[in-house]
């Protein structure tokens, strides 16, 4: 019988124009809740990942690196996100714009998986 796997908490969170937002919160079991909304409302996603995403998942935030913001040019609409990474005293934090996915493929890596979750 294999050791079941775990993950550090993570909370991925986007705020866009006309109202959008995106919550994705993933417990450290691989338990999950996405909700999301632009200016109507949905029922929240709950899910549950399997081995596999898991393993994927702590692959890609061992390969993040410390923390960097990568904040929008001051002339760009676009939307903001944070990913948020463990809980107490390891937590990490990453703010960013939307458009810094381009040139940060490690961080665009978790955010496309946690996007395809729901």
């Amino acid at each position: 019988m294999s050791k079941p796997l775990s993950i550090p908490r993570i909370r991925y969170r986007c705020v866009g124009e006309d109202d959008y937002m995106l919550h994705i919160d993933v417990s450290d079991d691989g338990a999950f809740i996405i909700d999301y909304g632009d200016y109507t409302s949905h029922k929240p996603t709950r899910g549950e990942l399997d081995r596999s995403q898991m393993k994927q998942l702590t692959e890609l935030l061992a390969a993040l690196g410390e923390p960097r913001e990568h904040p929008a040019p001051a002339d760009s609409p676009g939307f903001v996100a944070e990913l948020t990474v463990g809980d107490g005293p390891s937590v990490r934090y990453y703010r960013f714009w939307e458009g810094a996915l381009d040139t940060d493929p490690a961080l665009k890596a978790v955010v496309r998986l946690l996007e395809v979750l729901g």
